[in-house]
């Protein structure tokens, strides 16, 4: 996995009275010194310092300065507004690629100029725009709960784009254009077109195995919740083919193995710092909630969705929490007569020693086979047994 920072260069240029010192294009690469900067913008405070840098990174303008009236522009306080401006739009901060910012000070006035480079150009994410617009016409129907429209987000994010093994687009332009991208590009384009539907949504970093990593944390339902599509996409793509036919038969769970996750089931392999809202409720209980407050048909739609992300599974009749469990489950399968069974078995770790006992102490002298596929991120698994009549 890989997330690209913005790097910054700090350049504080003190001029005297009369004038001199150190020009500030003497100090950048010549590259970053082409064309003109605009006429500066006449600022008086850090407020507008902020909504004029930001609108600047809203435009994608490469070279923009403010002449900065007043006694109140310290380069703590300007650098401040320049971190605030970038922090008022997730999507822009993550297209940045680097900024570069000259202070030249005076006795009651600030020049500062930016020169900025991004990954995405103004162009590129109208278009992200253009066919995200369409896609969500497609995808969003009105009387579609908050739940689906989600759901038909990711779902749509997942099935458009593949991961960049070469690790070089970070972009939902790159996403959409390529059908590619690493876990940077996914998490814009996730963060695009939930804000567009109507979600608060943060792009939030960490690190995770394999090196920094990004995703989403998304506000559903008055909670908020993790959201991984770049894993909910690669996960399957590490089982073999057995392992995708078995998820696909007990609904496509490994799809929906980083979906809306809490902090506590993110952190099993998702390491974080900034501060990001907390994620606290399950949504497994959020949606059963929801259910039992629905109409008929609304609550008949959710456990729909419910069971098409696999949290069904989590359900007691589903549920094996002991070997006793476990046993129980299979002796009941084989009183009946049936060959097969699905369940979800708490102690993943010794699921492969439990199932033989368990086969055993439920008096079955038939043969067996058993394939697993892990269930979210808390240890369990679900197990698929199949009972082998002996030949007569």
């Amino acid at each position: 996995m890989s997330v690209r920072s913005v790097r910054v260069v700090r350049l504080v240029v003190a001029m005297s009275l009369l004038g001199g010192g150190l020009a500030a294009s003497y100090m950048l690469k010549p590259e970053m010194l082409q064309g003109e900067a605009a006429e500066s913008v006449v600022i008086r405070d850090n407020q507008a310092l902020i909504v004029g840098i930001h609108e600047q990174l809203q435009a994608r303008t490469e070279r923009f300065s403010f002449r900065l009236n007043g006694a109140g522009f310290s380069e703590a306080a300007i650098k401040e507004a320049i971190k605030q401006a970038i922090a008022a739009d997730d999507y822009t901060a993550y297209v940045m690629d680097s900024y570069y910012y000259t202070i030249r000070s005076r006795a009651s006035r600030a020049d500062l100029e930016l020169i900025v480079r991004y990954r995405e150009t103004a162009a590129q994410t109208a278009q992200v725009d253009r066919i995200t617009d369409v896609a969500l016409r497609t995808i969003v129907h009105a009387g579609m709960s908050d739940h689906e429209r989600v759901k038909a987000i990711h779902d749509w994010v997942v099935d458009l784009v593949a991961y960049d093994t070469s690790l070089q687009r970070y972009t939902a332009y790159e996403a959409l254009s390529s059908g590619k991208a690493v876990c940077q590009g996914y998490a814009l384009l996730m963060h695009r077109m939930l804000v567009k539907a109507g979600f608060e949504d943060r792009i939030a970093e960490g690190t995770v195995q394999s090196g920094d990593h990004a995703w989403n944390v998304v506000k559903l339902g008055g909670n908020w919740y993790h959201l991984d599509a770049t894993w909910d996409d690669a996960a399957p793509d590490t089982k073999s083919v057995k392992d995708q036919v078995l998820a696909k038969s007990i609904g496509s769970e490994t799809r929906y193995r980083y979906y809306l996750l809490t902090d506590d089931q993110m952190r099993a392999d998702h390491h974080w710092t900034k501060p990001y809202p907390k994620a606290e409720v399950s949504y497994a209980s959020a949606i059963v909630a929801d259910q039992k407050a629905a109409s008929a048909s609304t609550a008949a739609s959710l456990a729909k969705l419910e069971a098409a992300i696999g949290l069904d599974w989590l359900r007691p009749e589903r549920t094996a929490d002991s070997l006793a469990s476990l046993t129980s489950k299979l002796a009941d399968t084989a009183a009946r007569g049936l060959l097969e069974l699905t369940v979800r078995y708490t102690n993943g770790e010794s699921w492969s020693n439990d199932i033989r006992a368990a086969i055993a102490d439920a008096g079955i002298r038939d043969g067996y086979s058993v394939r697993s596929v892990p269930y979210r991120t808390e240890g369990s698994v679900l197990l698929h047994i199949e009972l082998i009549p002996s030949a007569t």
